[in-house]
């Protein structure tokens, strides 16, 4: 499956959340209805933005990889630096995601900080309105980039059968990511605080005794044992290669 197709079963689930959340609102007033069904689509629409902004940042990056490494024709760079100097997917992107969560945050303006809810009403239903087009034109662009790449996949494969029959040896593949990493560490070290701090400090106003460390304390310990790991990692093999000097 191409990531069009996972970003269109985003989107069919996400639209008739926001609409959804919108009526729950109207209907059911800051009742939990109301905050679960946020909740579940500010977390929605944050991942499936998030992941679009990724997705074009990682092909944007292989393209250009491949175009340098590989000998690629310069159209395509020439075409990869079009696409993105016309695209508006990154910003409404952003845009969206930014919404949702100053909805969710302003849900709670009148009781924390005092704000009218008028501005609740207000911010999410631009959220709404926002996010609804930002699905459609980020669609249209993924699947523009998605035809770029599939392009640059065939010229490789046309590059790599005319070096096979020339009898060139193809180039390697590259390493696979290693599962220990100091990246993977310090994400599960961080990365599970970010929801503890949203439910405590937003949700429950700074009430940290409605809030479990469970399993937040425990996937941080996993990342902070992967970190430990990695960092150990290159020393251990720094003192092999000294070792095996002196040995010789």
């Amino acid at each position: 499956m191409r990531m069009w197709h996972y970003f269109l079963g985003g989107a069919l689930v996400l639209a008739p959340a926001l609409i959804g959340t919108l009526l729950l609102g109207l209907a059911f007033d800051g009742s939990k209805k109301h905050l679960w069904a946020g909740l579940l689509t500010a977390t929605l629409g944050v991942g499936l933005h998030t992941l679009v902004i990724l997705f074009m940042l990682v092909t944007g990056r292989v393209l250009r990889e491949a175009i340098r490494a590989r000998r690629l024709p310069e159209q395509f760079l020439l075409d990869l630096n079009n696409f993105f100097s016309r695209q508006r997917a990154y910003p409404l992107a952003g845009l969206g995601a930014a919404s949702i969560v100053a909805a969710g945050v302003l849900g709670y303006s009148s009781r924390g900080f005092g704000i009218s809810p008028i501005w609740h009403w207000v911010i999410g239903l631009s959220a709404v309105l926002l996010n609804l087009w930002a699905l459609q034109e980020e669609y249209k662009v993924l699947r523009e980039n998605q035809r770029l790449v599939d392009r640059a996949a065939a010229e490789l494969d046309a590059l790599d059968r005319a070096q096979e029959a020339a009898g060139v040896p193809l180039p390697p593949e590259p390493p696979a990511a290693p599962l220990i990493s100091l990246r993977n560490g310090l994400t599960l070290l961080i990365a599970p605080w970010l929801p503890y701090f949203y439910w405590t400090l937003i949700v429950w106003r700074g009430d940290f005794s409605h809030t479990s460390l469970h399993p937040w304390v425990e996937v941080s310990v996993i990342g902070l044992i992967v970190t430990v790991l990695a960092l150990k990692g290159p020393q251990a093999q720094s003192a092999q290669n000294v070792e095996r000097r002196t040995e010789t």
